[in-house]
């Protein structure tokens, strides 16, 4: 298997190309592109767990978004993750989330233990096993485990070609049209 190292800003913008050439909402795309830097930074193939989550689960998306926000908010204290396809995007999301309004979160496995979401990296192998987010009261988040790696995770060739199609749908075809229209540079790229 062959892979590409790519920065972070590349992470982060490929994969919130990738969500609005899938079609989703400019603000849910903003965050799975936090959230493939949150996965990148704990050793995960981001790239590769936002292809994957895009091919077609976006209800599932939408849904577990919308309910991060509600355990984020204190609106719960805990969201099931019943979208097996797409659950370490979701874990993704709910981590940058969590650092973001530096709270504490944690994975609740089928046997009923619960660990606290500080490195997806643990959590990455027992993702079958993972059946909700909750949050953790008294405990804000491990800002030591925040940043994560120096350089991003290794990304899969395939998965680099596939998130590369998806975010091409976000540019404005080359034609005659589009430039008279103003898109591109005039007649030197100075312009």
């Amino acid at each position: 298997m062959m892979t590409i190292l790519l920065s972070y800003n590349e992470v982060q913008t490929l994969a919130r190309k990738a969500a609005s050439g899938a079609g989703l909402p400019h603000g849910i795309a903003e965050d799975i592109g936090h959230a493939a830097v949150w996965l990148s930074a704990r050793d995960v193939d981001a790239i590769g767990v936002v292809v994957a989550a895009l091919a077609d689960h976006w209800p599932a998306i939408l849904a577990g978004q919308a309910a991060i926000d509600r355990l984020c908010c204190g609106e719960t204290k805990e969201v099931a993750l019943e979208e097996r396809d797409c659950r370490l995007l979701l874990i993704g999301l709910a981590g940058a989330a969590a650092m973001n309004a530096g709270l504490g979160l944690a994975v609740r496995h089928e046997n009923g233990d619960v660990v606290p979401l500080t490195r997806a990296s643990e959590v990455a192998d027992r993702v079958p096993s993972i059946v909700a987010l909750r949050l953790m009261p008294n405990a804000s988040g491990d800002v030591s485990a925040c940043f994560g790696a120096r350089r991003p995770a290794a990304t899969d060739a395939e998965a680099y070609a596939a998130v590369l199609c998806l975010a091409a749908k976000t540019y404005v075809p080359a034609s005659e049209l589009s430039r008279a229209q103003g898109a591109g540079a005039g007649t030197t790229d100075n312009d």
